[in-house]
């Protein structure tokens, strides 16, 4: 009795053993095909992202940059390779990788730095900005690097906008770091795009098929769209007639304002459940900061939160909808462009104080709720602020943690450089000198990179790094451990 148990009980452990063995093997074949995936993530995510950088630069700084060099950049862009970063850098990567690890895990340091490089008037500020998000934080793809990049947003408005003398001013210019760094997460942020075309999507069509003339409100303006044979409608220029006419325009051409800029409004309050929490945190904190800040009155700092979701979030998305995925089946021509500006310029209108409005506006804004916006404000920053940075409602990733990083060899060096440079100056405190000499203390000299992030030409070399491994805190490598490596078509030149 007994030998037969004992053949059915080894029969049985090892159909176990071999079924162990089978499903250990598809699970780590699943884990390499999402590892793969996360991959291909990573390396599209920074591409799409240096792609956006390179679009915004044409249409804001189209002086500093040519049509043509931004179409190279974009085709060089397009032909990226990416390798590992020791067949660049050979035994430094590893250096390299473990001063990245470190200061990417100090959000207060990136701050800090960045902040002095403003007040130093460092010439690549800008182009180190871009790289501490698309790089250093990976484009906020992981919930970690949200939470990291949360908190050096936080720490901005500590030393940038609560140490200014107008930070309000600071803020509408949007060149100040907290600026760039609130755009380029808020344009990336999934939750984002979904309340933006929630909220935006309905009224926005409705625009675009309701109305076909220019909703202009400025009287001088009026007639000057409009052909001969349309002027000639109103008369004499300077005749009674001519003014009164004008005047019934302009009251008509509001009135539709005043409508369409309503629906908006209802829009915005309808979906306000929705409001990214991230977002909601990053608002929260600037007026709990600013607001015991003896200087500005609690009226000012609401007009700043204001300015933030407005002017930094919403109108841009509302003028450029096609940019953000609002719409995509739409053509938007030049007279529904003028009447998207307009209603994004009454809506930052309404939330300035009323010394600060347009006064050529008044006449539409008397027509307005002026508690309309203030009562979004309120449902955004209504709550107790908490200190912790919230973590994402959908994240697809949990599981995963990045380990390396994506970087040009230029963008690399650049980094470096800019935090060498804003050591010996007195912007910062001495125990973030002391926390900077250890990190760059194995760093090796290099020289001066003259160029910003998006030089990608291939006279400069430029180097990226893979990314993404299992989330196993045991085994887990500081970022960037396997880091950095050309953006070059086809071949790698050699470091000179």
């Amino acid at each position: 009795m007994v030998k037969p148990d004992i053949h059915t009980l080894a029969h049985h452990l090892k159909q176990e053993r071999l079924y162990v063995a089978s499903e250990k093997q598809l699970i780590q074949r699943l884990n390499g095909d999402v590892l793969k995936t996360a991959e291909r993530l990573y390396r599209a995510a920074w591409i799409a992202k240096q792609q956006r950088i390179n679009l915004d630069r044409l249409i804001l700084t189209s002086a500093e940059a040519s049509p043509a060099e931004c179409c190279q950049h974009a085709k060089v862009l397009e032909d990226t390779q990416f390798v590992d970063g020791y067949k660049t850098l050979g035994f430094q990567e590893s250096i390299y990788g473990e001063f990245l690890a470190r200061i990417r895990e100090n959000p207060r340091l990136v701050a800090s730095c960045l902040v002095a490089g403003e007040r130093l008037n460092q010439e690549h500020t800008q182009g180190v900005i871009h790289t501490v998000f698309t790089s250093l934080y990976g484009n906020c793809i992981m919930q970690e690097d949200e939470s990291y990049l949360l908190q050096v947003l936080r720490y901005l408005i500590e030393f940038e906008l609560k140490e200014s003398d107008n930070p309000r001013r600071l803020l509408r210019r949007g060149t100040c770091a907290f600026s760039i760094l609130f755009k380029l997460f808020s344009e990336g942020l999934y939750s984002a795009k979904l309340f933006l075309t929630a909220t935006l999507h309905e009224p926005i069509m409705q625009l675009l098929v309701e109305d076909e003339d220019h909703l202009e409100t400025d009287p001088a303006k009026v007639t000057e769209r409009l052909t001969p044979a349309q002027q000639e409608r109103f008369g004499e220029k300077g005749s009674e007639g001519y003014r009164q006419r004008v005047q019934a325009v302009v009251e008509a051409n509001e009135a539709k304002l005043v409508a369409l800029v309503n629906k908006f409004i209802g829009y915005l309050k309808q979906n306000t459940y929705c409001f990214p929490h991230s977002l909601r945190w990053i608002v929260s904190q600037m007026y709990k900061t600013l607001s015991c800040v003896e200087r500005l009155e609690v009226g000012e700092v609401r007009t700043m939160c204001t300015d933030l979701l407005l002017t930094c979030f919403i109108c841009p998305a509302i003028v450029n909808p096609e940019q953000y995925g609002i719409i995509s089946d739409a053509p938007i021509n030049e007279v529904a462009r003028f009447n998207l500006m307009q209603v994004g310029q009454l809506l930052q209108q309404l939330a300035m104080a009323d010394d600060d409005g347009d006064p050529r506006r008044k006449s539409s804004l008397s027509k307005f709720d002026k508690s309309c916006v203030a009562a979004f404000l309120d449902v955004v920053i209504g709550g107790r602020a908490v200190e912790t940075p919230p973590m994402s409602s959908m994240n697809l990733l949990e599981g995963l943690s990045r380990t390396v990083v994506y970087m040009t060899h230029n963008q690399l060096i650049a980094l470096v450089d800019f935090v060498r440079s804003v050591m010996p100056g007195d912007h910062l405190r001495e125990e973030e000198r002391m926390a900077l000499e250890t990190l760059l203390a194995n760093v090796p000299q290099s020289r001066t990179v003259k160029s910003n992030s998006l030089e990608l030409t291939p006279s400069n070399t430029p180097q990226l790094s893979p990314a993404t491994t299992p989330a196993n805190k045991k085994n887990r490598l500081p970022i960037a451990r396997t880091a950095t490596f050309p953006l070059m078509r086809g071949k790698i030149n050699k470091l000179s």
